[in-house]
C-alpha cells in the first residue's frame, strides 16, 4: 500500500451559486433601469461588491484531507493556513459515519458544537468521525465514503492500526 488517500472538496452547489448571484443580477437590473445614481443604486453596488468578495472566497475555499500510515492531515483553506495533523497513536477511534450537518453542527464549513466537537465539512452527509484519546472529537466530511472506508480497512490490516473501526 504505497498510495495515500487524498481528497479535495470545494463548495460547488448550484443553489449556493444562485443565491450568491441574486444581488449581482439585481444590480445589473438596476443599471438597466438607470437606478445606479440613486441611494438604492449605491446600496446595490455595496451589496454586489460584498457578494463578489464572498464568491471569490467560496471559489478558493477547499477542504483537503490526506490519510496515510502515520496519521490524518486536514486543512480548510483559506481559514487554516497550516495543516492540522493527527497521529494514529493520538486517536481513540476512527469511524466512517453518516451525520446531519445542520442538526449536529449548524451547517457546513469549519464548525464547532459543544456536544459533537469540531467539524470540517463542505457538503454531503458522510464523514470520518475521530475521537482522540484526549477526549476531543471532530468530524471530517467526505464525498468518497466508500473509497475512504476501503482505504481505512486496508490500512488497518497492513499496519495493525487498532483505532480504525
Amino acid at each position: 500500500m504505497s498510495d495515500n488517500y487524498y481528497e479535495i472538496q470545494k463548495f460547488n452547489k448550484w443553489w449556493m451559486k444562485l443565491l450568491l448571484a441574486l444581488p449581482i443580477l439585481l444590480f445589473i437590473f438596476g443599471v438597466v433601469l438607470g437606478k445606479t445614481n440613486s441611494p438604492e443604486g449605491t446600496s446595490m453596488l455595496i451589496a454586489t461588491v460584498v457578494v463578489v468578495f464572498i464568491i471569490v472566497l467560496f471559489y478558493f475555499t477547499k477542504l483537503e484531507t490526506r490519510v496515510d500510515e502515520t496519521g490524518i492531515t486536514i486543512r480548510f483553506f483559506p481559514f487554516q493556513r497550516v495543516y492540522y495533523y493527527v497521529r494514529w497513536d493520538e486517536i481513540e477511534s476512527a469511524t466512517i459515519r453518516s451525520y446531519n450537518p445542520l442538526m449536529e453542527f449548524g451547517g457546513w464549513g469549519l464548525r464547532y458544537s459543544l456536544k459533537n466537537g469540531k467539524a470540517f465539512n463542505v457538503s454531503g452527509t458522510f464523514g470520518l468521525q475521530l475521537v482522540l484519546k484526549s477526549g476531543k472529537k471532530f468530524l471530517i466530511g467526505t464525498q468518497k465514503q466508500t473509497d475512504l472506508n476501503n482505504y481505512l480497512i486496508n490500512l488497518k490490516k497492513e499496519f495493525q492500526i487498532s483505532c480504525i473501526q
